[in-house]
């Protein structure tokens, strides 16, 4: 088994994600001017997530104002009909992403989530909410980055914990999106499948894993924070799945900051299972191909 607290694991990130992970904080377009109020926010592709965090401060569209228009990705042309629809009022339409001709350029990443984020935050006269976010996952990143060994290191830890297993994240309702980001980043870094229940979870879990169960399926069960319903869950899954991991609230304040600190351990632990598998972690060359075929 490769050893991630030695320097020649490493070697597999050919293309420094490391570099881009410690470095995700303050990183991104900024706003070269000041947006009139109300906001709209919608968003497609890797903009998805981002705009529906914004759902704490603006609503999907607006009739005046400025609405932003989060353009990255495949969308199959549904970010041009929501530009369209919101040009039909008064409101400014801003576009953010990495098609032709957007106001905003955001390159695709697998962290752009951060950045769609970083920029509506600072478009919006938040800045105090940016700020919250930044130190929780500056905090986060001296206890998850390369150099933290095993011993101390979670994402290192839950990596190892990962391997050969898939994930079923178990995710509280007050964080709207975040276990299908954790499945799309998991995917698109760690190369690797997970799982996210569907609504009214707690009878996919009695019903969905019983027989599996018994064929030795190893699920490895995430569950985030605490409450009622995830003791439930914690309760069901306990007896169904491989193993359980529980990974506590984090040192940060709100929602937002909370959801993104979730986000970036689970990033750094995708990094990790990729070096693990010996395998590039990201997927630039798929993606690059996928546009090529595609343009």
């Amino acid at each position: 088994m490769r050893d991630l607290d030695a320097q020649e694991t490493y070697l597999a990130d050919r293309l420094g994600l490391a570099l881009d992970l410690r470095d995700l904080v303050g990183s991104g377009p900024v706003p070269q001017g000041p947006y009139a109020p109300p906001y709209g926010v919608v968003g497609f592709g890797e903009g998805w997530w981002a705009a529906q965090l914004a759902r704490d401060f603006a609503p999907e569209f607006t009739a005046r104002g400025t609405q932003f228009v989060l353009e990255g990705g495949y969308d199959f042309g549904r970010a041009a009909g929501a530009g369209l629809y919101a040009a039909l009022g008064q409101s400014e339409v801003v576009r953010l992403g990495f098609q032709e001709n957007v106001e905003v350029e955001v390159p695709s990443h697998p962290l752009s989530a951060y950045r769609y984020l970083r920029f509506l935050l600072l478009a919006t006269q938040q800045p105090e909410a940016l700020a919250r976010i930044d130190r929780a996952l500056l905090l986060e990143r001296e206890r998850l980055r390369p150099e933290v060994s095993l011993d101390k290191n979670p994402a290192k830890f839950l990596a190892y914990t990962l391997l050969e297993r898939t994930p079923l994240w178990v995710v509280p309702e007050h964080y709207p999106g975040l276990a299908q980001a954790l499945q799309q980043t998991f995917a698109r870094i760690g190369k690797s499948l997970s799982l996210t229940p569907p609504p009214s979870a707690l009878e996919f879990f009695v019903t969905g894993l019983e027989a599996r169960h018994e064929q030795g399926d190893p699920i490895a069960a995430v569950i985030l924070g605490e409450g009622e319903s995830q003791a439930y869950a914690q309760e069901i899954l306990e007896s169904r799945v491989d193993t359980l991991i529980e990974l506590p609230e984090p040192e940060a304040e709100g929602t937002l900051a909370k959801a993104l600190c979730y986000w970036y351990r689970i990033a750094w632990t995708s990094y990790y299972l990729a070096l693990l598998y010996g395998v590039e972690p990201g997927d630039w060359e798929v993606l690059h191909n996928l546009r090529r075929a595609a343009g």
